[in-house]
Order: structure tokens, then C-alpha cells, then sequence
């Protein structure tokens, strides 16, 4: 018994250290931080709409004995960045008991969600369950029977012999033994079935930052994006530990690449292409092999750098997810050839777009004061993505021309002049639905702004941004 209990110690030593920090050597850097409401904050960069079939508040009451209160579950799911991550707040009441978490959802196909393996503690009363956390991992899966509200069920990826199982019980008063206990069954080993009780999105101010970590450097398993130039990128997985039957599967902006493929000595390495704009690479971890837990690695080739993304790096050990963000920058405009699709003009012909843009009305959308001399911009198509493109002019001078409006979110950075700016959008063409539209959002001084965007080929939008120095 003295040296299993020695064991045990060692084990639980050995786990906890590998939960304080992240090796910044293979990574983008990131650190982890207390979030800090801002009042300014909206909506997060997400497709609009309700109707996805994960947004909306979940619950369960779980009641292990007919003569105790039930342990209430509640999950709030907000709407996702493109179609992909969910944001999400964890709650847990058990008597005295009440805990609540910030946590990552990530879509592995139609019917799983990922369960990021970080959990950000809000408030936890009137002691912490800690390390308990990592128990509640693995996939929610869908059903739905009929009319019946859809449920989610957790699908755990177990987590065996790390020494955790009795950890911090006896801590704080001993009064919350009883209730530590059944807690920890509960997330350990007992069935969680989440109904869905309604299918508003969570709003919550801090959605934002767990899906957009350059803003907010809380890392829950999204890695800070990397800015490339080139259109296809190298790949490859490999098992950086023994090979034991490792099994991964990859998702790219929704698209799956790979299947429960094994990691074995046969490397997988392909070529992939990149979209314009945001792409999001989900490796899941499909099991923990023989050997706890899953040590598979994506390498990334591109631009002449090279970036690993590793299930055995600290903050990624026994995660069911990771994911990578490569923005592909918009195409040059001394580097396109050819019309733009749809438009009159040819995309280098800069003089016909101006007579053009000048030929057209001006519709006064806003106008923003910000004290930011660089602003981001992010576009996509808030409606159907049916084809439409639009160029871009600040103080007469054009940024992009023949920009494609996608669902996925595409980011430009401008750079402003002191006082008054003037950006001005103009409708390549109409798409398939007119008229042109596109949903902006402007980020600047910590401050989201979102404005819609409608133009035709008879007018333009423009918005006035005062920069204050």
C-alpha cells in the first residue's frame, strides 16, 4: 500500500507539471491571462442565424439518489465561426456548490463536437475542482428522435492511471467531501445527456475572445493564426512518441481530410490548398493509442517556414483537439490576371474603377471615431454566398479589387491618415441575389463595430472614419 501511494504521488506530480506551461519553441506564442469584460464588445465573427443545430442553452439535472438534490448541468453554446468553433459557457450547480467555465467546442463532423480539454474557470464556490476537469472530455454526439428536443451525449476519451482519481478530496473543509464526490462521479464516469432547451445563442461578452485568441490570449486549443502568402501548404502527421495505434482525423474549414487514420510508419504527407482568407485546421485525436495519451504532430510547410502543432506538447496532453489558423492573404493586385468575375473592368485597369466608382452614387453608411492609426477589417456574405465581389477604395487610393465575399470570415488591415478617412465599397457585380451585400465588421482600439454593407451598380457605400491621434 506505502508504495502505491508513492506511485500514485508521482503520477500526480508528473500530470500537474505538465499542465503549467506550453513550449513556445514549435508554437505561435500565447499566454494565459485573466479575461477582462469589455463593455464595448459585440457579437461574435460568426455566421448569423439560429438555426444551427448546436447553438442554444443544453441542460441535464443528473440525481444519482432518489434523497439528494440533483447536480445541474448547463451548457451555452454560441453561434459558430465558420461553422466550426463554438463558444461556450459551463455551469455547475450542486447544492452549495457553483462553478462556471469558458471552454471551446469544435465541429468534428455533423453529429460530434469536440470538448476542448482547457476549461477557463469564471467562479468556482465554495472550492475548485481543478484538475476534475480534464474527466469531462471526448465528443458530445447528437440525436434527435422525432420531434423530440435534440440531446447531446458525451463520448468520453478515458484518462486512466495519471493519479488524479482522489486528488484535492480531502482539501478545503472536509464538510464538501459528500459533495466532491459526487461531482467528480459525475464528470468521471457517470452518463451526461444535455437536452436542448432552447436554441437562442449564448451572447455573452467573452464569446468573442475564445474563438478570436489574438484579441484575448486565453489558450483553450485554438492556436494563434499564422499570416501566409502561398495558395497550398505541405502536410504532414507523424507520431512523435512509439507508434501505438494513434488514430487522428483532420478537418479543413469543414472539409474532412482525414478519417481515424492511423499514425504508423508509413508518414501521411499530402499537399493542400488553401482558401482565400481564414483557414481553420482541426486535428482531432481519435483515441489515446496503447500508450496515453495521443502524441500525433501536424507539420505545416509554407512560405519557407515550417510550424508543428503536437497533442504531446504540455498544453495539449490527453486533448481531444487542436487547431491551426493559416490566413491566406487576398491575391495582390500587381500579381492577378484576368477579369474579375462579373465585373466590367479589367481587375488592373485602377482608372476605369475609378470612373466607374465616381459615375455612382454615394450612400453614407456611418461614421467612427477611433485612435488607432492601423484598423482590421473582416467581410463575409451575412446572407447566401452566391458569388459577390466588391473593391475597396480608402482616400481614393484602392486596396483590393475584385474581392470575393465568402461565408468565412476575410480580414484586411488598412492603415488610416490623421482626421478624416473615407472607405468606400463598390459592387463589382450583383451575384446571383441582388443587390451586393456583405456584412462588415471594423476592430480597433479593443472595440468591434459591425455595419452592413448593400450596394448595386448604381451606388456605392462609403464610411467615414475619423482617426484621432
Amino acid at each position: 500500500m506505502k508504495y502505491l501511494f508513492i506511485l500514485i504521488c508521482s503520477l500526480t506530480v508528473q500530470f500537474a507539471l505538465g499542465q503549467a506551461g506550453r513550449s513556445s519553441s514549435t508554437a505561435p506564442q500565447r499566454k494565459l491571462r485573466q479575461a477582462v469584460p469589455d463593455s464595448h464588445a459585440t457579437s461574435v465573427a460568426v455566421e448569423p442565424g439560429t438555426d444551427d443545430q448546436w447553438v442554444g442553452t443544453w441542460k441535464q439535472a443528473y440525481k444519482p439518489w432518489p434523497h439528494i438534490p440533483a447536480v445541474n448541468m448547463q451548457l451555452q453554446i454560441g453561434r459558430p465561426r465558420q461553422h466550426m468553433l463554438y463558444p461556450a459557457l459551463l455551469s455547475l450547480d450542486y447544492g452549495e456548490y457553483h462553478g462556471s467555465w469558458y471552454l471551446l467546442l469544435v465541429r468534428k463532423n455533423d453529429r460530434q463536437l469536440g470538448i476542448g480539454r482547457g476549461k477557463y474557470p469564471i467562479q468556482e464556490t465554495p472550492f475548485k475542482l481543478g484538475i476534475w476537469l480534464m474527466y469531462l472530455n471526448g465528443t458530445f454526439n447528437y440525436s434527435r428522435k422525432g420531434n423530440e428536443a435534440p440531446t447531446m451525449e458525451i463520448q468520453r476519451m478515458w484518462i486512466k492511471d495519471l493519479g488524479i482519481f482522489m486528488k484535492g478530496l480531502y482539501d478545503d473543509d472536509e464538510i464538501f467531501v459528500s459533495t466532491k464526490v459526487t461531482l467528480r462521479d459525475m464528470l468521471y464516469s457517470n452518463p451526461i445527456q444535455l437536452k436542448r432547451t432552447s436554441s437562442q445563442p449564448w451572447t455573452g461578452v467573452e464569446a468573442q475572445r475564445i474563438i478570436s485568441p489574438e484579441r484575448d490570449s486565453i489558450y483553450l486549443g485554438l492556436y494563434d493564426r499564422i499570416d501566409v502568402s502561398d495558395s497550398t501548404a505541405q502536410l504532414t502527421i507523424v507520431d512523435e512518441d512509439q507508434l501505438d495505434k494513434d488514430t487522428v482525423t483532420l478537418v479543413h474549414n469543414g472539409r474532412t481530410l482525414l478519417h481515424s487514420r492511423e499514425i504508423n510508419e508509413k508518414t501521411y504527407s499530402q499537399q493542400i490548398r488553401l482558401d482565400t482568407g481564414m483557414n481553420l485546421l482541426a486535428l482531432f485525436a481519435d483515441n489515446y493509442g496503447r500508450l496515453p495519451p495521443n502524441t500525433g504532430d501536424m507539420r505545416i510547410a509554407i512560405d519557407g517556414k515550417k510550424y508543428s502543432f503536437d497533442f504531446s506538447d504540455r498544453s495539449n496532453a490527453y486533448a481531444t483537439f487542436l487547431v491551426a489558423q493559416l490566413y491566406r492573404r487576398p491575391m495582390p493586385e500587381k500579381e492577378a490576371k484576368g477579369p474579375i468575375p462579373g465585373a466590367a473592368v479589367p481587375r488592373a485597369d485602377t482608372a476605369a474603377l475609378t470612373r466607374t466608382v465616381i459615375s455612382r452614387k454615394d450612400d453614407w453608411v456611418t461614421t467612427i471615431k477611433v485612435k488607432q492609426k492601423e484598423i482590421t477589417l473582416e467581410l463575409w456574405d451575412a446572407q447566401t454566398e452566391d458569388g459577390d465581389s466588391i473593391s475597396l477604395r480608402l482616400n481614393e487610393k484602392w486596396i483590393v479589387t475584385g474581392f470575393p465575399v465568402k461565408k468565412q470570415i476575410q480580414e484586411l488591415k488598412i492603415t488610416l491618415q490623421p482626421g478624416e478617412n473615407r472607405l468606400q465599397f463598390m459592387a463589382d457585380n450583383l451575384g446571383r441575389i441582388p443587390p451586393n451585400t456583405a456584412a462588415l465588421r471594423l476592430l480597433f482600439d479593443k472595440i468591434s463595430r459591425r455595419v452592413d454593407i448593400s450596394t448595386d451598380m448604381k451606388r456605392n457605400n462609403m464610411i467615414r472614419i475619423i482617426y484621432e491621434e
